[in-house]
């Protein structure tokens, strides 16, 4: 017997399990022939049709990425790649609750991607929490954090003929996570509760503090818990920022606080913060363990956060002697210098800081994240000014109850015109208003400060520039005016009268392509007034005696503003010229006339109405005075916009063998900032200097400007004449200047760049012949953006 085969089984989806019951029924295993054998094979029947489609199955979505927000398990950090650490780029973590319970701090906080993808795994061993309380101001000084935990340091330097200064010190410290014992209510626990959420009990009894120093606990006042993530290699840069909270373990509101400084306004110059190889990034955490109780042993110094920031910015004038005309004790004859683990040296006796010290605001300043940021201007301790002004900084002990220093500080006659020795707590007794020394605001107010201050009553504007041509005299619209707009007579008004000290000048510069100041023929031909050339590439000048004679000559018109003859014609035939105003008017003050920081004026800018084309930007004065607070050089003289500096700082400008080199704009401050620059000196820049947008604006640094002329470097046997020159070319000149190994040179010349080329400069544009953009260009292979997004 045979059985034909069921058609469309497989479309109909008839289940194995009915097959096998059906071959059972009807004896699939033996059917017998007449002999006992198997039959014949009957035909084979018709393929079946198709059966009804059955239903969709379940849709299950692949994990997302890191990148898409999916989860990562992270451990220690010691097995992630490279790709995963890549697609993290940084953690995120956020503190969200603080108690004390049991005597112990118990928090609970979250960890996340860049990407917003929970953190899974973390491993107890990378936390590094900070407790602390805040001991509140009394005897005249400040309020101060003070841990809870402590350890004695010995010293680390173990080089041979080298003498610590103490044998220990207290330090304050942090706690290490461990996984502990979550049933023992007396010991620390950890618990992760899911979706990179964690829970952690401290191990430290908060009522039990008594080693290295007994530290008391006072539930009533203001504390504050902060952690770090420590992760280890390779993936310690992922650390992220350190949450914080402050809280009463009472209960009740927070009423103390003591929030100085913003970690975003340190951002401004240093970008973020990565100390102790990574994990400590925010202030905020900082001073739970930089608080006053910290020293170091082998140098005796206190690691304050306020004494030791204050001594770092200080740097190079801590290494000053001290002097008759040294500010308040300013200077010292000894730099600052501590040593960190395993006994490395940290000398900060060559730092160099971007701005004028005077001004306290650039850390210290009032807002919604620091309320306490103006206490500066009503608090006066020997212990947090001292890190400036350390050269009368005295100080005994550390007293062994506390581990802290007791300070004083001695007024000599040197610097202060008398001989005074006062404790911490007495500085408010003059440094106060209506006190002998007077407001701290009043004290700081002065050289760079002042001068910015005063500059700000003065406007410069170029309104208009006409007649412009090869051959023709410009006349030059211009204004000066006071903040509300009311114009200043500049032959009348003592601020601009040349007995008094006040500079005045206009700037007269071609083409803006790219600046030379050069003629068709080589010649640089800068003028000064009717004056010979003393530098090369120089732009034709104007100075305050021919300015205040023409305008005397012309009159005010009736909206204030003078319209005077340049003082020779312009000497080639463009329209694309650039004008800058710029000068330091002179203003009393008590009686002695001071500089004031006057904001130069360029034209044309894009908005004027002017037949030639405006320079194009490619730095951002605003980024500038991230660090500088305000561009000031060369005597209080040149003040605001960096694009005004382009007139001097151009394609022809090279000095001999004075350690410049060339000084076009870009070449100049690439060697400035990398430190490279002998007759300047030691410039130690606070960030990466692959970071082109510090200084840039966004996108303007892929390659020189199309129509860029190539950079001189030193000038040849015709001193004022560009042909002989050594030069670069525009791209490999600017960008070698930090890409300066054999073989990024190499790559260059193979692309077209030019380096310490003799003779044979021309005025045609060397990007012509640069063929970096093809590859370094916007959205190309090897994005110069993304190269340096750092």
């Amino acid at each position: 017997m045979k059985v034909a085969v069921a058609r469309g089984i497989t479309r109909s989806r008839v289940p194995l399990i009915a097959m096998l019951a059906l071959a059972a029924t009807i004896g699939l295993a033996g059917c017998e022939g007449d002999n006992n054998g198997d039959g014949a094979a009957g035909p084979t029947g018709p393929t079946g049709g198709v059966g009804p489609t059955g239903p969709t199955g379940p849709t299950v979505p692949p994990d997302p990425g890191i990148t898409q927000g999916g989860p990562v398990t992270i451990g220690n950090g010691s097995t992630l790649t490279a790709s995963q650490i890549a697609a993290i780029e940084t953690l995120v973590a956020t503190l969200d609750s603080a108690t004390v319970t049991g005597n112990r701090a118990v928090i609970e906080f979250s960890v996340e991607t860049a990407h917003g993808g929970p953190v899974l795994g973390l491993a107890p061993t990378t936390l590094r929490l900070g407790i602390a309380k805040l001991v509140p101001a009394a005897d005249n000084v400040p309020s101060r954090w003070q841990s809870y935990i402590n350890r004695n340091a010995t010293p680390g330097n173990t080089t041979p003929g080298f003498v610590p200064a103490l044998a220990s010190a207290i330090q304050a410290n942090t706690e290490s996570g461990v996984s502990g014992n979550c049933s023992e209510p007396a010991a620390a626990c950890w618990e992760e509760l899911g979706d990179g959420a964690y829970r952690y009990r401290s191990a430290v009894d908060l009522t039990t503090v008594t080693a290295p120093i007994a530290v008391a606990y006072e539930p009533t006042l203001t504390h504050r818990v902060s952690i770090a993530i420590d992760l280890s290699s390779p993936s310690r840069q992922l650390a992220p920022d350190n949450p914080f909270v402050d809280f009463v373990p009472a209960g009740g509101a927070v009423t103390e606080t003591k929030l100085v400084a913003d970690t975003a306004n340190c951002a401004d110059c240093h970008v973020r913060f990565a100390e102790h190889g990574g994990p400590r990034r925010t202030v905020e955490y900082c001073v739970i363990c930089h608080n006053p109780g910290s020293i170091d042993p082998d140098s005796g110094e206190s690691v304050d956060l306020a004494y030791m920031a204050h001594s770092i910015h200080s740097g190079e004038l801590r290494g000053a002697p001290v002097t008759a005309t040294s500010p308040g004790g300013l200077a010292s004859a000894v730099p600052y210098v501590v040593y960190g683990f395993q006994g490395i040296e940290y000398n900060y006796g060559d730092r160099t800081y971007p701005q004028s010290r005077l001004f306290c605001e650039t850390c210290h300043t009032a807002s919604a994240t620091t309320p306490d940021g103006d206490d500066w201007l009503l608090n006066a301790t020997a212990s947090t000014c001292g890190g400036c002004h350390v050269g009368g900084l005295l100080k005994t002990g550390p007293e062994a109850a506390t581990g802290r220093y007791v300070y004083q500080f001695q007024h000599t006659t040197a610097v202060s015109g008398f001989d005074l020795v006062a404790s911490d707590g007495q500085c408010l007794g003059c440094h106060r208003a209506g006190g002998t020394a007077g407001e701290n605001l009043a004290a700081h107010n002065a050289g760079a400060r002042l001068g910015k201050e005063l500059g700000q009553q003065f406007v410069f504007d170029i309104l208009d520039v006409t007649n412009v041509g090869e051959g023709l005299v410009p006349n030059i619209r211009f204004k000066v005016s006071r903040p509300d707009g009311t114009a200043y007579n500049i032959n009348t008004d003592p601020a601009f009268a040349i007995a008094n000290g006040a500079t005045l000048n206009f700037y007269l510069a071609w083409d803006t392509a790219d600046i030379s100041n050069t003629l068709p023929n080589g010649d640089t031909p800068g003028l000064r007034s009717g004056l010979a050339p003393e530098v090369r590439g120089y732009p034709y000048r104007m100075r305050i005696n021919e300015i205040l004679a023409a305008a005397a000559t012309a009159g005010q018109a009736p909206d204030g503003s003078y319209t005077i003859p340049f003082f020779t014609a312009l000497p080639v035939d463009t329209a694309n010229i650039m004008v800058v105003m710029d000068g330091h008017p002179r203003v009393s003050v008590d009686g002695t006339f001071r500089n004031a920081r006057a904001h130069n004026a360029v034209f044309p800018e894009p908005e004027d109405e002017f037949a030639g084309e405006p320079r194009e930007r490619l730095v951002s004065e605003a980024n500038c005075n991230k660090c500088h607070e305000q561009l000031s050089f060369h005597g209080d003289n040149r003040s605001g916009d960096p694009q005004g500096c382009l007139v001097c700082h151009n394609s022809s400008g090279a000095y001999g063998d004075e350690g410049l080199g060339p000084i076009a704009m870009g070449a100049f401050i690439h060697n400035l900032h990398a430190s490279k620059l002998e007759e300047i000196g030691e410039v130690t820049y606070p960030q990466s200097l692959s970071r082109c947008e510090a200084c840039h604006i966004a996108g303007a640094y892929y390659t020189a400007r199309e129509g860029a002329l190539a950079i001189s470097k030193l000038p040849g046997a015709n001193e004022f004449n560009v042909t002989d020159d050594t030069w670069d070319s525009a791209t490999a000149g600017t960008c070698g200047t930090c890409h300066d190994g054999d073989s990024a040179k190499a790559h260059m010349r193979q692309n077209g760049g030019v380096f310490d080329a003799v003779g044979g400069k021309t005025l045609t544009p060397s990007t012509a012949t640069e063929s970096c953009a093809v590859c370094h260009g916007e959205g190309r292979s090897v994005d110069t953006a993304a190269a340096h997004a750092e």
